[in-house]
This record gives structure tokens, C-alpha cells and sequence, in this order.
């Protein structure tokens, strides 16, 4: 049987404007100058596309306990444009060349390529400062931010959203992700997952909402001294606001972490102290603040789209009897008859520190969906699921 444990790490490689770089690259005068210069220009044009973003994926295949195969594979999908040759020379058996180019990241996994839709849980954002959601009363936050992106997300088509804005997975958001283990995994993430029958989770918390220029003096705030304006019914109404919020990306089936960013905007906020404008109402967006934070939560989308492309399709077994599995996966995911999964075991193994890792073994078997119902899928296979030990919470995967 093969053990098969991936990683799969994706660095800078989120959608991000065209960018210049400067980079000299290098190669062995070994034989003809004509081919040491190509290889040297090459190796100059591979490095720009690094610096753009590189994906770095680890493939360790295991058979009886020994190491078979262990693959590290460094690639970059990045486009060069306006490529200028700055100087070369050679020196100490080399042949250098400095480029200058413009480089394009492009999406690691094009969309072409993902044929399910990913079932992605959005839970409720906690608020980190209650206080200051006061002004403007936007304590509806919490829930309608997420919701924002369970829409949003839905309507792109390509991932299946599910509204879980009114469980919280963060008791103290001040502290998330900080309450996690040390390996960056969240419980709670895969209880969630399991009960909704989602793949992944998103959460986050909202960290600041303060006026520009009063975080931190909320003591003096309260004391009275900057409410001066209000007892004299001069309300500043045009001062800037801060928008600070994380956003966390959890797998439904290990619980790790796998993507974390902060995001920040600032827009005027012109609204009355004591007006209510509830989060995501139209009054709110109509405010330059709620229109920066609406451009901000568009690139959130993007990131969270762009992460989820790059990892496979999973859907748990939820009976295995004869050569027949039932899948909880929905007519939603895009299965149809015909299609054809592998299905892997899985179970938790201990490292060094004894710290649990999730394990899917690869069966070697692959199963053909028969019937696809709303809320699950059955497939069937040539062998029974009592000769090869397959049992309820195995996975069935579509790279």
C-alpha cells in the first residue's frame, strides 16, 4: 500500500500587478561563448519569474514503511514582457548576463482546470474592539461581512459558499489564530467542515475600525476630552476610519492553516456620530469609506478564489458497502455521471514531537459516479468495499 503525504506551499503567487525586475544570471564558460551566454540569459529570465511567485510542492510516495520516492518541484507560471539586456561579461569561468523585464504572475491553476465546484464553509468574523463598532452602529459586522463573501464567492460560480456566519470559531478574536496548536490547527474548523460537509472554512476577524489617529486612546476617548465637538453639535463628519481585518482559510479535513492575510483600507467617513448605518446597508456603502471597503473585500475574494484553485477536489465517503460508495457531495459540485475519482484511506500518524498528522493512503482504486442525488453521490467500484477495507470518512480525490 502507498502512503502518500503532500505539501503544497504557494509563496507570492496571489494576483498582483505587473512588476519590474533586475536580475543577473549565470553560466559555466564550459564550451562555445554563444551557448554559455543562452544559458546564462536563461538562467536571468528563470529567476525573474521567481520573483514574481513560485509554487513549491513535496510528493513522498511510501511502501512498507520505506521511502520510495520523495519529489520537490519548484515552478513559476509568470509571464516576461520587455525583456532589455543591461550588460554581460565574464568573469572567474562564468558568463554573466543582468536583464531588465517586466513580469506578469499569472494564476497558478488555471480556472479551465477545476472541474468541481469546492464546498467552502464561511463562518461568523469575530470583532476584536466591540467599541468600535459604536459609531455608525455596525455591530452587525459579525455576521454580514462573511455574508458579504458567501455571496460574493457564490456568484463567481467557481467555489460553493455556505452561509455558517452564526457560529463563531474564535472565543477571544484578539487573540485568533493564536488559541490554535502550535502546527496551526483549528478543531473547531474540522467539526464545522464535517457537520456542513464542506471542504474548506474561512474565518477571520475584524481587528480595527477606529477613526484615523485614535487607536489606542479609547481611555481618553471615553473620558470625554474628544467629544467636545459633539457638546457644541459640530460633529466632524469628515474624518477617516480604518478598516482592519484578518482572514484565515482552514482545510475541513486536517484542520491546518492554509492561508493567512491581513488586510487593511482607510476611507473618509462622513456620516453623522449618532446616524445609524449598518454595515453593508446601501447607506453604508454609499460612504467613501464603505466604497474602500468594498474595493477591499473584492481582493479578499480574489485570494481566498485564487488559494482554493490550487487545491484538489475531496468529498467523504459516507457508506461503503459492496462495491457501492455514497459520497456526500452535492449536485451543486458539478459531478455527473461517468466521472471518475481515486479513493484514499484516512488516518492520523505522529511525528518526532508527537504532534498528529493527517494521512491519506491511496487505495489504487478508482470509482465511477453512478447516480448523482442533490445532497450525495453514488459511485461504484469493480472491487467490494469489505476486500479492500474501505469504510465511512475515506475520501475519494480529483486532482
Amino acid at each position: 500500500m502507498r502512503i502518500l503525504n503532500i505539501l503544497m506551499m504557494t509563496l507570492c503567487s496571489l494576483p498582483v500587478s505587473a512588476l519590474t525586475v533586475e536580475v543577473t544570471g549565470e553560466a559555466p564558460l564550459s564550451g562555445a561563448i554563444s551557448h554559455a551566454r543562452e544559458q546564462a540569459l536563461q538562467d536571468a529570465m528563470r529567476q525573474a519569474s521567481l520573483r514574481a511567485g513560485a509554487q513549491v510542492s513535496s510528493t513522498q510516495l511510501m511502501s512498507q514503511g520505506v521511502v520510495q520516492q520523495d519529489d520537490v518541484q519548484v515552478r513559476s507560471n509568470a509571464q516576461l514582457k520587455n525583456i532589455e539586456v543591461l550588460w554581460e561579461d565574464q568573469a572567474g569561468g562564468l558568463y554573466q548576463v543582468a536583464i531588465r523585464a517586466d513580469v506578469t504572475p499569472q494564476a497558478m491553476c488555471p480556472a479551465s482546470t477545476q472541474r468541481y465546484r469546492k464546498a467552502v464553509a464561511v463562518a461568523g468574523f469575530g470583532l476584536a474592539r466591540p467599541q468600535q463598532a459604536t459609531l455608525g452602529q455596525l455591530q452587525n459586522i459579525e455576521q454580514d461581512l462573511p455574508r458579504v463573501l458567501v455571496n460574493t464567492l457564490n456568484n463567481r460560480g467557481a467555489i460553493h459558499a455556505l452561509d455558517a456566519t452564526r457560529t463563531s470559531l474564535y472565543q477571544d478574536p484578539r487573540r485568533a489564530p493564536s488559541m490554535e496548536t502550535a502546527q496551526q490547527r483549528l478543531t473547531t474548523s474540522v467539526a464545522l467542515a464535517t457537520q456542513l460537509g464542506a471542504q474548506y472554512v474561512v474565518s477571520g476577524v475584524v481587528r480595527d475600525l477606529s477613526m484615523m489617529g485614535e487607536a489606542g486612546n479609547d481611555s481618553r476617548r471615553a473620558s470625554g476630552a474628544d467629544s467636545w465637538l459633539d457638546l457644541l453639535g459640530l460633529e466632524d463628519n469628515n474624518r477617516d476610519r480604518q478598516f482592519v481585518m484578518d482572514v484565515f482559510v482552514h482545510d475541513g479535513l486536517s484542520g491546518a492553516m492554509l492561508f493567512q492575510r491581513s488586510y487593511s483600507a482607510h476611507g473618509a467617513w462622513d456620516r453623522p456620530a449618532r446616524e445609524r448605518v449598518p454595515f453593508a446597508s446601501p447607506h453604508f456603502w454609499q460612504t467613501p469609506y464603505g466604497a474602500e471597503v468594498r474595493e477591499l473585500l473584492g481582493g479578499v475574494v480574489d485570494d481566498v478564489d485564487e488559494v482554493l484553485r490550487c487545491q484538489p477536489f475531496m468529498a467523504r465517503i459516507v457508506k461503503a458497502k459492496g462495491n457501492r460508495l455514497h459520497i456526500e457531495a452535492s449536485a451543486g459540485a458539478g459531478i455527473r455521471p461517468g466521472d471518475k475519482f481515486q479513493v484514499y484511506r484516512t488516518g492520523t500518524f505522529y511525528n518526532l514531537d508527537l504532534e498528529p498528522r493527517t494521512e491519506l493512503s491511496d487505495m489504487a482504486t478508482e470509482v465511477v459516479i453512478k447516480q448523482v442525488q442533490p445532497q450525495f453521490v453514488v459511485a461504484e467500484m469493480k472491487l467490494t468495499a469489505e476486500h479492500l477495507a474501505i469504510q465511512r470518512d475515506d475520501m475519494v480525490i480529483a486532482w
